[in-house]
């Protein structure tokens, strides 16, 4: 019994390092989509300059998943929260339009360094058996970093372009926070690769395997949804809720003070975030229990009836009270996706390239990313918001079908 306990003590400080580091990344991040959302008001404006971090993460994710594979993960993660704090305060020092595009550039550079790193560090200590709940705990980090940094950063603001550059002066002291934090406590990993040692050779693998590619087609389409929601937050919502109940709900007052509705809507944010952080840890052990592929289906599934309903509720103008059930339903249905999925790519990665793995579901991530807000800024500015964002939802029903067809042809 002593030996289990102390096992399973020593599990949990192997890979508590790693949560807390992608907690304080996406934590201080966030706080950056909020703010620019005031310092930059023009939506194509700031559809470009929140489209260079996820370009810049595209294109940086493999090169330090491959690093990482052969360096070891955890100066890497290191290092780029260090960088991250000072890119991130760097935004305080000028109003440039090229500037600020190259800062958030850098920061998508800091962020592919980061999740690259962490998810190979999990995957390697996770065991396969609690990968899928490892990865739930993972994304619960994730979800709930930015969701608390959104919710904060919202209130630090208080609807007030004057305010606009605090959360940058809390985001970088965060990010440094974090620097140190996995600095004294990460352990590094290495690993140990022999002279036939082949990145592409690993990484023909990986695409050789249809399972691979849907993944990687789903997350295109979630983080899509993802950017959408968070560049064009204040359009998005406009579209759905009357001025005065925005107002409400943003918590600002004429005299720019939070106000008792608007903080009671932060307390049930938050809440609402640790409620969907602890649901993903029990879907990824669900995806353990009864296997993988029936998760994600169910994730995927969900997905495409989220996006059928996003759709109505826009262009042909559904109830609002006969669509909330179902987008309650769907959004529930797509917790499922992101832990299974996660544990079913480390399962498929090769031992030796697991940071080049996770480097290519960066590349994804990133694309969708990239898409959200540089055709959201366009279609928007041609169509109008109601249209704007149908078409971008269209699109994403269009993948799943493919999606799910190839999945369902498989099983």
């Amino acid at each position: 019994m002593f030996s289990e306990r102390f096992t399973a003590l020593s599990y949990a400080i192997r890979t508590s390092p790693v949560y807390v580091a992608v907690f304080l990344m996406r934590f201080s991040f966030a706080f950056t989509v909020v703010a620019l959302q005031y310092i930059v008001p023009i939506p194509y404006q700031r559809g470009v300059v929140a489209s260079a971090y996820p370009i810049m993460e595209m294109f940086t994710g493999l090169l330090f998943g491959i690093l990482a594979d052969k360096i070891g993960r955890k100066w890497i993660i290191v290092g780029a929260l260090l960088f991250s704090s000072f890119v991130t305060y760097s935004f305080t020092l000028t109003n440039s339009f090229i500037l600020l595009v190259l800062i958030h550039g850098l920061q998508g550079i800091c962020a592919a360094a980061i999740i690259t790193s962490t998810l190979a560090s999990l995957a390697d200590i996770a065991k396969p058996e609690s990968r899928g709940r490892e990865m739930g705990l993972y994304d619960f980090c994730t979800v709930g970093g930015y969701g608390l940094g959104f919710v904060f950063s919202l209130l630090l603001i208080g609807g007030q372009v004057s305010r606009a550059l605090m959360p940058f002066y809390v985001g970088a002291a965060i990010a440094l926070i974090g620097g140190v934090v996995s600095a004294l406590l990460l352990k590094d990993q290495k690993v140990v690769t022999g002279p036939s040692f082949s990145i592409l050779a690993n990484i023909r693998q990986i695409l050789a395997n249809r399972k691979s590619l849907t993944l990687a087609a789903t997350w295109f389409v979630v983080t899509t949804l993802i950017g959408v929601g968070l560049t064009y937050t204040r359009e998005l919502f406009s579209t759905i809720l009357s001025g005065k109940t925005l107002g409400l709900l943003a918590g600002s007052s004429p005299s720019g003070q939070p106000t008792k509705i608007g903080l009671l809507v932060a307390v049930l944010l938050i809440f609402g975030i640790l409620l969907l952080g602890f649901s993903q840890t029990s879907l990824g052990g669900l995806s353990d229990k009864f296997g993988r592929a029936r998760l994600v289906l169910i994730g995927q599934v969900s997905i495409l009836g989220l996006l059928v309903i996003l759709v109505l509720l826009f262009e042909f103008n559904l109830n609002r009270y006969v669509a909330i059930p179902f987008i309650v339903l769907f959004g529930t249905g797509l917790l499922a996706f992101t832990p299974a999925g996660l544990a079913e790519l480390a399962d498929i990665a090769p031992a030796s390239a697991r940071g080049s793995t996770m480097g290519l579901y960066s590349i994804t991530v990133g694309a969708g990313t990239v898409f959200a807000p540089l055709a959201g800024g366009a279609l928007i500015s041609i169509y109008g918001r109601a249209t704007g964002f149908s078409i971008i939802f269209s699109v994403g029903i269009l993948i799943m079908v493919v999606v799910l067809a190839a999945r369902l042809r498989r099983t």
